[in-house]
């Protein structure tokens, strides 16, 4: 009888990830994402976080139907709003980018740098994406912070 496994050459796993963080930000795990990490003393209501989602979706699928998907996201939210996309490539894989933000009766206003890349495999189409939040009083001071984690995406196959 035949055995089917995964990961597999018929069904094999999400493209690996790295990141490079900061000594004073560590790993958290968070359902539905391949990594996620935060900023450890955040003493500003909201920490300052990195997540990497990988998903997979059917060939017609593109970066650009995951950026309406973000729109449709953040049209929900207060104050809504939606950047220009960016496009930048890291470590030799070209990357959509695009930042959001809006407003939450809590935190006040977050702000998201999303990444987008993806890669073509018969069929499936694997997405990773990668999400730096900050919010709050400390957003602007972590905002560099966070793109700069951002900055260190590596995705391999």
């Amino acid at each position: 009888m035949p055995q089917l496994s995964y990961p597999s050459d018929t069904f094999p796993g999400p493209p690996g990830v790295t990141l490079d963080v900061p000594q004073t930000w560590a790993p958290v795990r968070v359902g539905g994402t391949l990594m996620a990490c935060r900023k450890i003393d955040s003493d500003h209501g909201f920490a300052p976080n990195v997540v990497v989602r990988g998903f997979q979706r059917t060939a017609d699928f593109t970066i650009r139907a995951a950026l309406a998907e973000l729109r449709a996201f953040v049209a929900e939210r207060g104050e809504g709003r939606v950047d220009d996309p960016f496009e930048l490539e890291l470590g030799g894989v070209p990357f959509l980018g695009v930042n959001v933000s809006w407003t939450d009766d809590e935190i006040g206003t977050v702000v998201q740098i999303h990444l987008f890349a993806g890669s073509r495999r018969g069929r499936i189409v694997d997405i990773v994406q990668a999400t730096g939040s900050v919010g709050g009083d400390d957003m602007e001071r972590s905002y560099g912070e966070v793109q700069g984690i951002l900055q260190s995406v590596r995705v391999t196959a």
